[in-house]
């Protein structure tokens, strides 16, 4: 029962929920788009707990899920990004074995969290070798080029599901929203604002609103912003550095779109981290 509920929060950490029931509503919100990657979803998280078991890792982080989270990531990564075969499920295995490694390497150095940043390496390792092995890329799609009217609603709830790459289902973005919001109002305040703010990037020129529409926008900033305002610890002046946070993940995934990269998590990651870099390197300084 203690490893199901590991498991279940391994899934909920990807939002920085250390709760099992909340971890299981958003495996139902990531059934609602596809079954496929709600078990993937599911499957990423035990592989990456029970690998971090095996290796006799801390069990307190064990416990509270801090080995799934980014193997549950790199487990919907894999459908969402390649057909299912036995080569993808092999690889998927073995990418959410990484995941725990790679996790345990960023916990012995004390300058950055990981964050999601051994699913974002992973991945774009995936991604790679799909480019050198076809039969682990998904047929090529073209994407219609026609004008599309801002959604609001739309562009709110796809900028939630997008944190775990659903794209599809507006339910899957309200629940995801509904399990913040449960565990933590101030936590679910936070999110909706942030996602408000970075809604508001459809008036700037050159940003395409069929990229607003589908959350692009909206995830890594709404991370940011649950990171730098409730889990990090970064002295005074919360606020001020999670706007700051907020921003540059706006201005690295308008980089990362224009430029045709696959961003997932990573400016979130990278906002994150300069954030907390500023605070070590500048402002723990000054107070010395």
């Amino acid at each position: 029962m203690q490893m199901m509920k590991s498991i279940f929060r391994g899934v909920g950490q990807v939002m920085f929920q250390c709760n099992a029931l909340l971890g299981a509503l958003m495996l139902v919100g990531i059934g609602c788009n596809s079954l496929l990657m709600c078990l993937f979803a599911l499957a990423g998280s035990a592989i990456g707990t029970c690998t971090a078991v095996a290796l006799r890792y801390d069990a307190g982080r064990i416990r509270d899920g801090l080995y799934g989270f980014n193997a549950a990531l790199v487990g919907i990564a894999v459908p969402c990004f390649m057909p299912i075969h036995v080569a993808s499920v092999l690889l998927m295995v073995v990418a959410c074995v990484l995941s725990a490694l790679v996790t345990r390497l960023f916990e012995r150095q004390r300058l950055v969290p990981a964050l999601t940043a051994p699913f974002v390496l992973i991945t774009w390792a995936m991604l790679l070798l799909g480019h050198i092995f076809p039969q682990l890329q998904l047929p090529a799609t073209t994407a219609a080029d026609t004008a599309e009217s801002f959604s609001l609603v739309r562009a709110a709830s796809l900028s939630f599901g997008q944190i775990m790459l659903q794209g599809n289902s507006l339910l899957t973005g309200l629940l995801f929203f509904l399990a913040i919001c449960v565990n933590s109002r101030k936590m679910g305040i936070e999110s909706l604002v942030a996602c408000a703010l970075c809604l508001a990037v459809v008036c700037v020129p050159g940003v395409s609103t069929t990229s607003v529409n589908n959350g692009m926008y909206g995830y890594n900033a709404i991370l940011a912003v649950l990171a730098v305002a409730n889990i990090l610890d970064i002295g005074s002046w919360t606020y001020a550095k999670t706007l700051v946070a907020l921003i540059l993940s706006l201005l690295m995934q308008y980089a990362g779109l224009h430029m045709g990269l696959v961003t997932l998590t990573a400016p979130f990651v990278l906002s994150v981290w300069l954030v907390v870099l500023y605070h070590t390197f500048v402002v723990k300084t000054k107070q010395d």
